[in-house]
């Protein structure tokens, strides 16, 4: 269970524009720079966990990491292939979300201070409904199926959710590109308010 996962209250941060990762769903990475391969021996030597800073604006300078955002998930690493060239190409599969709270700046890449965002239920049937209307929503819409990997197949990816939480970082993870939207979902506590705010990106 990704729950059983204990998640460090500091977590090494790659920081890249435009990218998110959600809780149960993974995204590969390649490591090139100099500092993300130290950061990626350290993680391979420690507990395999690091998260990725999603960036507010395009890098400008060497100190852009100040302004990645302060919402994201801790990233279990599954999979590392060492390339013959020193870069990297690894899997890494969401945990838990987590508010990254300080920075420091003791090494070549960036150490994040982390709280884990714990999810709560207000109203159990609302959100059951919900999650049958998003579900519905994304076997419907085919042209939201263009997001996501061609081979996947939908309607076996559904079946294999099993709760709101769920289909709520799995759409967002897959259907939703709203950085601001994305901050939100990862920021929110109420399952509740992350469906309800995933219908509305959904329907908008």
């Amino acid at each position: 269970m990704l729950c059983a996962v204990r998640i460090p209250d500091k977590l090494p941060i790659i920081a890249l524009p435009n990218t998110y990762l959600f809780p149960s769903t993974s995204i590969p990475l390649h490591i090139f720079e100099h500092k993300y391969r130290e950061m990626l021996s350290d993680v391979i030597a420690g507990d395999r966990m690091f998260c990725i800073g999603a960036v507010q604006k395009s890098e400008s300078s060497n100190d852009y990491l100040d302004n990645i955002y302060p919402y994201s998930t801790a990233g279990l690493l599954r999979a590392c292939v060492v390339n013959k060239n020193g870069t990297s190409n690894l899997m890494l599969e969401g945990i838990k979300r987590v508010k990254i709270t300080e920075l420091e700046y003791k090494k070549p890449y960036k150490i994040g201070h982390v709280q884990e965002i714990n999810s709560n239920t207000n109203d159990v049937d609302w959100v059951r409904s919900a999650d049958k209307k998003i579900r519905s929503i994304l076997l419907g819409n085919s042209f939201l199926h263009e997001n996501m990997n061609s081979e996947m197949d939908i309607n076996q990816l559904l079946e294999s959710i099993e709760t709101p939480e769920e289909i709520a970082d799995f759409v967002s993870q897959y259907f939703i590109s709203n950085q601001l939207t994305l901050q939100k979902l990862l920021s929110l506590e109420s399952i509740d308010e992350r469906l309800e705010l995933i219908l509305k990106s959904l329907l908008d």
